[in-house]
């Protein structure tokens, strides 16, 4: 009678594990391990990092993270690939993935582990008093944005899309902490940057008797990169603990900061000290809206690993447009730059 019992008790744990491994594919590694999160400028796009820090959902999974700050997302993933540990990570985006591999074959190849921004990121945006109401009007005129940033790269489409010339306006480098007072200082006429950048920007502006018109890239039917958290393809196939512990973590840390973004940024501002609460909070609610296309309410019925499923029919559909608009010569299998072993389907 015990043997019979002893023998439905394994058969029980052995269809649990299964099943545990079909839904999310890993188990956190039996150790601490460090990991390294290459961050792309300290800002409010993904404070999930710094919550899922915070609220200790890297150290339940067994993980040691160091950040390590860069200029922008592109140097951040370029960082990743680089990494001789294998074991560094991004919020990043597969467009990103296909850039540094059409560029760089010999670069290690990267893959998302978890998806997490459907929509386009980017915006233009200038002060209602310089007279821009619809796109023709930015002939002649003087844009700040980073050189060499994917908002840099989305502006020249942008342009193009509308049918101006690229000699018809003056593009300024400049870094995005500098894109605000540029424009508020009419150093500029418009700037380009993701567009929760509109939000702390909107509050300077009204203090100063001003308000902020954009135009949202998304409105005008331009691809999304397809942000996801970017590692090494080699994590995920020689060592899928970590892997699967890293895209767990930051799917807790965003089903956090969605349905409780002041706790959220209040994390993210105590590891990093000196940037304005309200200001920042803002421009997480917009990133929320603008870029991820997510709400509490629907986010407190999902379970964290579904914020992290990638959608096949929109990743097949979007790479044709990001190869043509950006002219990617090099022809990818979809399924090759991201996987859903780690996400359950919403």
């Amino acid at each position: 009678m015990r043997r019979g019992l002893v023998a439905w008790i394994v058969v029980v744990v052995v269809i649990v594990g299964v099943a545990v491994a079909d839904r999310t594919g890993f188990s956190s590694p039996s150790t601490p391990v460090t990991v390294n999160d290459y961050v792309g400028g300290i800002t409010s796009s993904a404070p999930q990092d710094w919550a899922a820090d915070a609220q200790g959902f890297f150290a339940k999974h067994n993980l040691k993270v160091n950040f390590v700050i860069l200029e922008g997302t592109s140097q951040a993933v370029q960082a990743v690939a680089a990494d001789r540990t294998g074991r560094g990570f991004v919020q990043g985006d597969i467009l990103d993935e296909m850039l540094l591999a059409d560029k760089n074959p010999s670069a290690p190849p990267l893959i998302g582990i978890a998806g997490n921004e459907p929509r386009n990121p980017v915006a233009l945006i200038f002060l209602n008093s310089s007279g821009i109401k619809s796109p023709a009007d930015l002939a002649g005129k003087t844009i700040g944005v980073p050189t060499g940033s994917l908002s840099e790269q989305y502006l020249d489409i942008f342009l193009q899309q509308q049918g101006i010339a690229k000699d018809k306006v003056t593009v300024q480098n400049i870094g995005f902490g500098a894109l605000h007072p540029a424009l508020m200082q009419k150093r500029v006429d418009a700037i380009c940057e993701f567009a929760r950048g509109l939000a702390s920007l909107d509050i300077v502006a009204r203090q100063q008797g001003q308000t902020v018109g954009s135009f949202l890239f998304g409105d005008y039917h331009m691809p999304s990169p397809l942000g996801a958290v970017v590692v090494q393809k080699s994590l995920v196939d020689k060592d899928p603990a970590v892997a699967g512990a890293i895209a767990a973590s930051l799917n807790e840390g965003l089903h956090l900061c969605v349905i409780n973004p002041e706790q959220c940024i209040k994390d993210f501002i105590a590891k990093n000290p000196g940037r304005d609460y309200d200001q920042t909070l803002a421009e997480w609610k917009v990133a929320l809206r603008a870029q991820y296309g997510l709400d509490a309410a629907t986010v407190q019925k999902m379970k964290p690993a579904q914020l992290g499923w990638f959608d096949p029919q929109l990743v097949s559909a979007t790479l044709p447009e990001l190869r043509t608009m950006f002219k990617i010569g090099r022809i990818f299998t979809p399924t090759t730059l991201y996987t859903n072993r780690f996400a359950e389907h919403p």
